[in-house]
C-alpha cells in the first residue's frame, strides 16, 4: 500500500504502457499493465498478477491446395479410424451389412408354346359353325326344304374345312432344342397360302413380341400381311404362296445357355419354282430365349428392312 500522490506523472506512464501493450504482436500471451485501483479515502491498490494461464491460440491446419491432398487426408483419417477400432468387435445388431445388388432377371418367356394356345380359337369358332350350320339343317329339314338343306349342308362343310385349314398345316408339333430348328418352323407357319399367324405369335418370346413394328398379336398380323404384299409386288404372278428358307445359320452351341446369339440368312422362293432361285435374300442376326418348357423361342419376328440382293424375277 502506497500513498496516493497528487502528481499526474504515475497515470501518463500507465497510458503510456496500455498504449505499448496493444500494439504488441502476440496479445494474447502478453500481458498488459494491471489496472490502479482507487480507494475513496484517496489510497491507491495495484492488483496482483493472475496466476490463471492465458490459453494459447490453437493452431489451424491450412485448407488442402488440391484435390490429391483431399484425397489423402481422407485416406489417412480411415486408416486410423480403422487401427482406432478394437479387432474382432461385432457391429451393432441393428446396422446389417449392405449386401451385393442383385437384379432379378424377368423371365424372357411369359406364355410359352402349348395345344391349347394354338388350336383353342380355331376350335371354337368350328363348334360354333358346326353347330349354326345344323339347326339350319334341321330347319329346312322341318319346313320339307330339302334343296335348301342340302345347300346348307354343303356350304357349311366348305367352311368347316376352311375352318379346319390352320389345324392340318400345323398337325406337327414345333420341336425345338435348338435355336435353328425354331427357326425353322416359325417360317415354315408362315409359307402357306394362309399363314399361321397364331403359330409364329407363340414362338416368340416377350422381345420379339414387342418391337417398333407391333406391341399385339393384331398389329402382329398386319405387320406380316403388309410384308407379303410388298415381297410379291413385281416378283410374283398368280396365288403361288413364298417359301421362306432360313440359311447359312451361325451360332455358338446352345447346350446348357438360356440366351445365345446367331446369324442367319432368310431366301424367299415361289413354291414350285425353287429351281429358279430365291427371289429375295435377307441377312439377319439377332438372339433366341429359352422359355419355361426348354424350347428355344426367337427374340426378332420380323424381317431386315432392306435385302442383301434382288434375285430374279418369278413369271
Amino acid at each position: 500500500m502506497s500513498e496516493t500522490s497528487t502528481d499526474p506523472e504515475p497515470q501518463k506512464d500507465d497510458e503510456h504502457a496500455a498504449a505499448e501493450w496493444l500494439f504488441q504482436d502476440d496479445p494474447g500471451t502478453a500481458k498488459g499493465p494491471q489496472p490502479t485501483v482507487v480507494a475513496p479515502g484517496g489510497e491507491s491498490f495495484d492488483l496482483a498478477d493472475s496466476d490463471t494461464p492465458v490459453p494459447a491460440p490453437r493452431g489451424v491446419a491450412p485448407p488442402p491446395s488440391s484435390e490429391w491432398e483431399m484425397a489423402a487426408e481422407s485416406a489417412y483419417a480411415a486408416k486410423a479410424e480403422a487401427r482406432a477400432k478394437p479387432a474382432g468387435k461385432p457391429e451393432p445388431a441393428g446396422r446389417e451389412r449392405p449386401a451385393a445388388r442383385r437384379l432379378d432377371a424377368a423371365p424372357a418367356v411369359d406364355h410359352a408354346w402349348s395345344r391349347g394356345a394354338e388350336w383353342g380359337p380355331t376350335i371354337v369358332a368350328m363348334i360354333a359353325w358346326a353347330a349354326a350350320a345344323w339347326f339350319a339343317i334341321y330347319v329346312c329339314i322341318a319346313s320339307e326344304m330339302y334343296a335348301a338343306a342340302l345347300a346348307a349342308f354343303a356350304i357349311g362343310t366348305v367352311v368347316g374345312l376352311a375352318l379346319f385349314y390352320p389345324i392340318i398345316i400345323t398337325l406337327e408339333r414345333p420341336i425345338r432344342m435348338t435355336p435353328e430348328q425354331a427357326l425353322r418352323d416359325y417360317f415354315y407357319a408362315l409359307s402357306h397360302h394362309f399363314p399361321h399367324y397364331k403359330r409364329m405369335w407363340l414362338l416368340l418370346s416377350n422381345a420379339g413380341r414387342t418391337t417398333s413394328k407391333f406391341a399385339s398379336y393384331e398389329g402382329f398380323k398386319r405387320y406380316w400381311k403388309a410384308k407379303l404384299k410388298q415381297l410379291r409386288v413385281g416378283r410374283v404372278k398368280g396365288s403361288a404362296p413364298l417359301v421362306f428358307v432360313p440359311a447359312e445359320f451361325k451360332s455358338e452351341k446352345s447346350g446348357g445357355k438360356a440366351t445365345i446369339d446367331a446369324t442367319w440368312t432368310i431366301r424367299v422362293f415361289v413354291r414350285g419354282r425353287r429351281e429358279q432361285g430365291p427371289i429375295w435374300s435377307f441377312p439377319m442376326e439377332g438372339t433366341f430365349a429359352k422359355g419355361p418348357d426348354n424350347m428355344w423361342y426367337l427374340d426378332e419376328g420380323t424381317l431386315a428392312e432392306r435385302a442383301a440382293r434382288p434375285a430374279v424375277d418369278a413369271g
